[in-house]
């Protein structure tokens, strides 16, 4: 019996915060997890990409640094694409940061 994709999803927040994918401008998250992230951008990303990104989760001071692989991409309106990225670099500190923040959710 084939699994079941969704078994393996970690949970999702909804949050809209500003990312900054380096090198590629500005994003809109959608929701995130603790293993990565869907983004709205203006221009559509190459699935099977790297990136990296850089945010600020609400009430933490502290920047989050990630890497991330495109792992799905697809057109939500004519100037808007969506865009979820698996986490695959992440600072220990940064990863804590997270954890934290969802476990206060």
């Amino acid at each position: 019996m084939a699994e079941n994709s969704f078994e393996k999803r970690s949970p999702r927040l909804s949050l809209d915060v500003e990312v900054n994918c380096v090198g590629r401008g500005i994003a809109h998250t959608k929701n995130i997890s603790k293993t990565g992230i869907l983004l709205i951008t203006d221009t559509p990303m190459v699935e099977g990409n790297y990136i990296q990104m850089k945010f600020f989760l609400p009430e933490i001071d502290r920047e989050i640094n990630a890497h991330g692989k495109i792992v799905r991409t697809g057109m939500i309106t004519d100037n808007y694409y969506e865009s979820g990225i698996n986490f695959w670099n992440i600072e220990p500190e940064d990863k804590e940061i997270l954890d934290h923040f969802f476990e206060s959710k």
